[in-house]
């Protein structure tokens, strides 16, 4: 059976819970259209004025991000810091686009940990990079 990237993510991030290695958070995004209420019956509802807008993140954002927690140099034990984490959910074969490329670098330069994944065991081992 070839699971989809819906099912491959759910895994991930049940394996990431069980793990507790990070705290990870499902991106969502959507459109809609907004404008002023002209009728509403049953089955039908009609908006004059109508224009579309889009809800979410940047294009090329991560399908789940978070933290990582982790505990830091030798003066500073028993503090710890939260470090961005992001993991691109793929199935086997499934390819990034530039977007999301170019995101992964940028938020690799920044010091966030993370990347591609296509099985929980690759995000968990994504997210043991630091």
């Amino acid at each position: 059976m070839n699971k989809s990237e819906h099912d491959i993510q759910n895994e991930i991030r049940v394996a990431i819970g069980a793990e507790q290695s990070a705290t990870l958070f499902r991106a969502n995004v959507g459109e809609a259209w907004t404008g002023t209420l002209a009728a509403n019956n049953l089955n039908r509802v009609i908006i004059e004025d109508a224009r579309r807008f889009r809800s979410g993140l940047p294009i090329g954002f991560p399908d789940l991000f978070g933290f990582r927690t982790i505990e830091i140099t030798p003066e500073m034990i028993g503090q710890k810091v939260a470090v961005f984490a992001f993991i691109e959910v793929k199935k086997p074969g499934g390819r990034t686009s530039k977007a999301q490329e170019k995101m992964h670098t940028f938020l690799r330069n920044a010091g966030a940990v993370g990347g591609v994944a296509r099985s929980a065991k690759e995000a968990i081992e994504l997210l043991q990079q630091i």
